[in-house]
């Protein structure tokens, strides 16, 4: 699994920008899940403090690799325009898989 990574990004998300956001997030998502390296995604809320939202991705990429093709796509423009615009916090963090289950 050396070149599968997971993306986690945490998004401090106020309520007058969830609903932006939200959008934004299910648009450009219609485009990455299109991508030859992309595996999963989703995005989880802080049942405890809703304005902390959780995006896990999973590629086939390393993160050098992620950087370089995947943050370059056109269709990501917007959606970096309205982070910026709506000054919403975000923490990225890579994590590499040690080990894996499913349920059978």
């Amino acid at each position: 699994m050396k070149d599968r990574i997971t993306l986690v990004v945490r998004f401090r998300i106020g309520a007058s920008a969830r609903e932006e956001f939200l959008a934004k997030l299910q648009d450009i998502f219609t485009n990455i899940v299109k991508e030859d390296t992309f595996v999963e995604a989703s995005v989880v809320q802080d049942i405890s403090d809703p304005e902390s939202v959780l995006n896990y991705e999973v590629w086939n990429e390393s993160p050098e690799s992620f950087m370089k093709e995947q943050l370059s796509k056109p269709y990501r423009a917007d959606f970096e325009k309205m982070i910026a615009d709506l000054r919403i916090e975000r923490i990225p963090a890579w994590y590499s898989t040690i080990a894996n289950w499913t349920k059978v």
